[in-house]
């Protein structure tokens, strides 16, 4: 019997001790098919805790990598780069044992070729947004890929598509609470695009208490842009906290503020929100207009004064709306069932 081969990402521990989510998604599907009694192997940093078999690639994540002045500005690419090329040739010499791959790395380009080199059917999964040279490697290959919404196709229609699965979580570590305190929440990586600034500005319009969390990925952005907004009562960071801080905040927020610049591919902490009863208010960009139900599991609203009046009446949205939804297409095992699918119709496991 051959085995699933899952690439993971190398950026971060799986699971994340603290911000995440693909590595979370990773995870959730090794242990969603381990337990339907498949095979797996998942090519990961030597430090991934799975109930696979873990193929090390490199001693650590990406995010464990601290540069000195000392060292060029390109050498954390360049690590990035050899620990991917590590992977290439751990699949290379497990091929014979592998019946079918997905690719959840970040760098899909690099594996483009795998199905044509090895012979193995690979899907790719689009955790990113495309851009014109990625998916041109994409097209020359015929590359399979997954797409994690229907929205994220939208600029490059004629790859090749097989199917969109969503993202799913183990709703068991996400419980439901109904009673909400006075106070909303961003909850994102810190820079221009996920854009925060405007979450503080729609506090500061509806006078409302604003939860920061999140790791700070443009410090210049944060010291200038976020830092001086910031009082400690009305407006607070608390920085990159662990998924049960999340969990516990995402229960009692009234609602995830979720302003978005740039088309989402998903957006995995709207989903955690809504699953422990908390809608979103966000600006309709890419997957957001799949994922949140307007008037019902959140608000789409456009600019800093449309997510303030949606502030206000936040009261409307039913928290266990916003729960059913998530059961209904966001479960773990929903998101399992569906690569279990691929498997099926693909795989060569025999």
């Amino acid at each position: 019997m051959k085995k699933i081969a899952i690439l993971g990402p190398i950026g971060n521990n799986i699971p994340p001790q603290k911000q995440g989510a693909i590595e979370w998604v990773v995870y959730y599907l090794v242990v969603g098919l381990v337990k339907k009694n498949y095979q797996v192997l998942l090519f990961a940093p030597a430090t991934a805790q799975t109930p696979a078999e873990l193929v090390a690639v490199g001693p650590k994540p990406m995010v464990e990598y601290k540069m000195g002045q000392e060292e060029e500005k390109a050498r954390k690419l360049r690590i990035e780069l050899s620990l991917l090329a590590d992977m290439l040739y751990q699949v290379e010499k497990r091929k014979d044992e592998i019946g079918i791959i997905f690719n959840h790395t970040v760098s899909g380009g690099i594996f483009a070729s795998l199905e044509q080199r090895f012979k193995i059917p690979v899907f790719h999964v689009l955790h990113l947004p495309l851009f014109k040279e990625l998916a041109e490697i994409f097209r020359l290959y015929q590359a399979r890929l997954i797409s994690i919404s229907d929205s994220q196709r939208q600029y490059f229609p004629a790859l090749n598509y097989v199917t969109t699965i969503y993202n799913g979580i183990d709703l068991r570590n996400f419980p439901f609470s109904k009673k909400k305190e006075d106070f909303f929440i961003f909850a994102s990586k810190i820079n221009e695009s996920k854009n925060p600034l405007d979450a503080i500005k729609a506090a500061k319009i509806a006078q409302k208490k604003l939860v920061i969390i999140g790791r700070i990925n443009d410090q210049e952005y944060f010291d200038t842009q976020i830092r001086p907004l910031l009082d400690g009562q009305r407006v607070v960071y608390l920085g990159e906290v662990s998924l049960e801080e999340a969990i516990e905040l995402y229960q009692r927020a009234k609602a995830l503020l979720f302003p978005v610049k740039c088309p989402e591919s998903f957006g995995l902490v709207m989903i955690e929100a809504m699953a422990c009863g908390t809608p979103v208010i966000a600006y309709p960009a890419g997957a957001t207009q799949e994922i949140i139900q307007d008037g019902k599991t959140g608000y789409l609203v456009k600019g800093v004064k449309g997510m303030a009046e949606a502030m206000e009446k936040i009261e409307q949205i039913d928290p266990r709306t916003c729960r059913k939804w998530v059961e209904e297409n966001c479960s773990m095992e929903k998101m399992v069932e569906k690569y279990e699918a691929i498997v099926q119709k693909y795989g060569r496991l025999s």
